[in-house]
């Protein structure tokens, strides 16, 4: 049984607080999570196809093809041609994509702030939730 005062429990809210704030948030912007991150993901790499959003999404090419789809029709993504092959289509953020990922991205510095300011040293929690993570895997 999971303590509410033992560290992993402290961690599993924290984890369940974040998400329903960026729940609440994105649902707002009308997205899901999963929009979210195939526009930030496209935001970082543009050009990305969707092969490449299908792995960095851990999900199987049907359900990233209809994410897609949604985006494009709402004006938030664009496919392009790829210019080294008639086959590949690029991903790339509208203007309107680009303003919906500032104000998602402007989400998570939200979390961080909010993190930062109540931790004595940010970088010391860091270091040992990466170390934690990497035992982990």
């Amino acid at each position: 049984m999971q303590s509410e005062s033992n560290i992993s429990g402290l961690i599993y809210q924290l984890a369940k607080l974040q998400k329903y704030f960026l729940n609440q948030h994105l649902s707002n912007l009308d997205l899901n999570s999963d929009q979210a991150k195939v526009l930030t993901f496209i935001a970082a790499n543009p050009g990305a196809n969707q092969r490449q959003v299908s792995v960095e999404l851990s999900r199987g090419p049907a359900s990233v093809s209809n994410l897609i789809k949604s985006l494009i029709q709402r004006g938030l993504l664009e496919k392009r041609m790829a210019p080294h092959s008639e086959r590949e289509r690029q991903l790339f953020l509208t203007d309107e994509g680009e303003t919906t990922d500032e104000q998602v991205r402007d989400l998570f510095q939200v979390l961080e702030k909010a993190f930062a300011a109540n931790v004595p040293d940010p970088e010391a929690l860091t270091v040992t939730l990466k170390q934690v993570l990497k035992a982990l895997q």
